[in-house]
């Protein structure tokens, strides 16, 4: 099947408007300036002749100066140039019916039947009709491919955030999964609860977080869940602090953000390091608005420099903030000498 598109500047169509035109045109004509109550022969032959006189000038105009002058946005001369067109040809239409007629068809007694002010009048309206029709269709063009191109990007778009959901989610488990193997080593009696708690990571990160957007309740739910397994395998050298201030029932976010920044803080901060690693979370919901803060100290594995260089997840989470949030965020990253804090503003 033709797309609307194709079909609309399909040849056969585009014939068949214009006949359409010429003909209604023509009907109107005769039945206005016929010479009796019925219309005679001669009243046909003269709207024919004056048909042919405007055909030329109108399609000169539609495909020769205004598709010319609009590329080059040259208004002024395109005004110029429609002057001297219908000057031209109101003039050899004027001249033909008061003059050259009778040489032409001299069985006919033809005169103008307006002065040539009002043939130039006649011809500035169908002008600016059949160029209003084209200019209405080609409107109508772009907005059509502007629907598609948004179309495209929404699509390119959508893409894109699946593809950076993918990362999150290898990314994310290759992390714990380490850890898990750490504890093994270990033989760590709180192998089995670790395990659990992944499992119902497992389960938020394939089923439960394919949408845009998710209510912040699980979210959080599952960044506890994550702080909880990260308690487990850090120990007491891990001093942790999570804050919770506002409602968290109602709002919703997209899937995977804050624990994102949680991963980051205990993968660069806990891991490595020799001592005790301090973990400040805070999070606070406000009616249209949401900010979270992760600060943690800085552990010996901690990599200095911007954000590209800590991994997929940072540069992965800013990416998804443009295309799900465009100018409704504010992410701050703030590389100290002894702390890296990540302050996140969303409007939701």
């Amino acid at each position: 099947m033709l797309s609307r598109r194709r079909l609309i500047f399909h040849p056969v169509i585009r014939f068949t408007q214009h006949l359409v035109f010429w003909v209604l045109s023509f009907v109107v004509f005769v039945q206005l300036f016929k010479s009796s109550a019925a219309p005679l022969q001669g009243d046909f032959l003269y709207a024919g002749l004056f048909h042919l006189t405007i055909l030329p000038a109108v399609y000169i105009n539609l495909y020769f100066l205004l598709p010319r002058f609009m590329r080059i946005n040259k208004w002024v001369w395109y005004l110029v140039a429609l002057v001297l067109l219908v000057t031209v040809f109101s003039w050899l239409n004027y001249s033909f019916f008061q003059d050259w007629s009778q040489l032409v068809l001299p069985d006919y007694f033809f005169i103008s039947y307006f002065s040539w002010w009002e043939v130039c009048l006649f011809f500035v309206v169908y002008i600016g009709i059949s160029s209003l029709l084209k200019l209405s269709k080609s409107w109508f063009t772009v907005l059509d491919m502007q629907r598609r191109l948004l179309q495209v990007e929404s699509e390119k778009a959508q893409m894109e955030l699946d593809v950076l959901r993918e990362q999150v989610n290898p990314h994310f488990f290759l992390n714990t999964l380490n850890g898990i193997y750490s504890m093994t080593l270990d033989k760590d009696e709180r192998l089995p609860e670790t395990i659990l708690q992944l499992s119902q990571l497992m389960k938020y990160f394939l089923y439960e977080s394919g949408d845009h957007f998710v209510l912040l309740e699980k979210e959080w739910q599952i960044a506890e869940d994550y702080i909880s397994l990260q308690r487990i395998r850090s120990g007491q050298q891990l001093q942790l602090y999570v804050v919770v201030e506002g409602e968290i029932r109602e709002q919703r976010i997209a899937p995977l953000l804050l624990i994102t920044f949680l991963e980051n803080a205990f993968k660069h901060g806990a891991k490595g390091s020799a001592g005790h690693v301090r973990i400040d979370v805070n999070l606070e919901v406000m009616p249209q608005q949401l900010r979270f803060c992760v600060k943690n100290t800085r552990g010996q594995a901690a990599v200095v420099g911007d954000v590209k260089h800590h991994g997929v997840g940072l540069g992965n989470v800013r990416r998804r903030l443009d295309l799900l949030y465009s100018n409704r965020y504010q992410l701050d990253i703030q590389d100290l000498q002894d702390d890296f804090v990540v302050t996140l503003e969303l409007n939701l």
